[in-house]
């Protein structure tokens, strides 16, 4: 590996980097962003690594960055992330499309034994015998110039990600589960996962008093935020505070003079704000109301069994325990409910390689035949 890391800042050098990516077959590839005063992702750097170079490119620069977006998307290169959702987003938000093709190293892990979100630390270790200093990892990546320390510390990301895929990679051939890892990678696909549809921004915001005609406020104005937020390119709680957006759903003030008596109301916001949420929840009021949202699943009070409900989540660590998969990969409280509730139709666990290692047992236990016991200190499934 050529240990002289550099940043990339002119489209000469950037051109002959290029090209020495387009010879390889897999790279590996890391973003460093900020969010924190914008709605959108700001992007700072793009390391890129291959077998035996990396740089990163920076796009602070005004260098021309499309060689890079050609070559995200050049079919013929693997690309590898390591919980790569949030890179993979910037690069949609910022061109429109996904690169592909992908291939996520924390996903590949929960189906090696290594549990949920495995941290990219762990790998390091496991898979290296390294330890990576931290010392960097809260740098103001909008600051130029970059120290030697932070470029190395964001080149690293990379140069070793290319080194451990081949090994991740070789543990999912040996339990012969590359079509698993494939199926979950797709998702990553999904452009719809990465943008908050207004209409649904309501659903992520959490509320107590989740009567439907409170909710329809609450949906309107969190659609009018959003929305405001994207055009302003602000974060949400920026604008307006997401337990502020619950108290107006509630006491649904009518003049501004009562808006203003709002609980955590933004003594910055315009008057053209403040005009808009009365103008919000006159609208709101005027939706029919058959077509108010619901009260959320996950609040209403379960009838759910909770000993049935035990049970299956002992089966689904018994079956995670036994596969070395992550529980959640498998399956995750909503499931189970559902099951319990009687559900079948569309969920993942009677699905693929699910149904194999965790919901052909659901089956056998709902039809009274599998049960457990306990063998020296450990459970064990025992078949009728």
């Amino acid at each position: 590996m050529n240990k002289t890391n550099k940043i990339i800042i002119n489209n000469d050098t950037l051109k002959e980097f290029i090209n020495k990516c387009l010879k390889q077959k897999v790279l590996a590839i890391d973003t460093e962003f900020i969010r924190d005063n914008t709605y959108y992702p700001i992007l700072c750097l793009v390391q890129i690594a291959g077998k035996d170079f990396a740089a990163a490119i920076d796009p602070l620069s005004g260098i021309n960055m499309k060689p890079v977006w050609d070559l995200l998307s050049n079919e013929k290169i693997l690309k590898i992330f390591h919980a790569g959702r949030q890179d993979i987003e910037i690069f949609l938000n910022l061109t429109g499309e996904i690169p592909k093709p992908i291939y996520d190293t924390q996903i590949a892990a929960m189906f090696c034994g290594f549990g949920e979100q495995v941290g990219y630390e762990r790998l390091v270790e496991r898979f290296l015998g390294l330890s990576i200093n931290k010392e960097n990892q809260f740098t103001n990546w909008l600051q130029r110039p970059l120290t030697k320390n932070q470029l190395d510390y964001a080149i690293s990301d990379v140069t070793h990600l290319i080194k451990i895929f081949p090994s991740i990679n070789k543990l999912i051939k040996e339990a012969d589960r590359q079509k698993w890892v494939h199926k979950e990678i797709e998702q990553l696909n999904k452009k719809d996962i990465y943008n908050v549809n207004p209409e649904e921004a309501w659903k992520k915001i959490k509320i107590k008093y989740s009567k439907p005609e409170t909710l329809n406020i609450l949906k309107t104005l969190a659609k009018w935020r959003e929305n405001e937020c994207k055009r302003r390119n602000i974060p949400r709680n920026r604008l307006i505070r997401d337990e502020t957006l619950v108290n107006i759903s509630l006491f649904k003030p009518k003049k501004i003079d009562s808006l203003k008596k709002i609980r955590g109301l933004p003594k910055n916001f315009s008057q053209n704000d403040l005009n808009e949420i009365i103008k919000r929840i006159n609208i709101a009021e005027k939706i029919d109301s058959e077509m108010w949202p619901q009260v959320f699943k996950f609040n209403k009070k379960s009838n759910v069994n909770k000993c049935s409900l035990d049970l299956l989540k002992l089966l689904l660590v018994y079956c995670s325990k036994e596969s070395g998969l992550a529980e959640k990969l498998i399956a995750d409280t909503v499931d189970l409910k559902s099951i319990l509730d009687g559900k079948r139709d569309g969920l993942k666990v009677f699905e693929g390689w699910r149904y194999d290692i965790f919901g052909k047992f659901v089956d056998l236990l709902l039809e009274g035949k599998l049960g457990f016991t306990i063998e020296n200190y450990e459970i064990k499934k025992i078949n009728f």
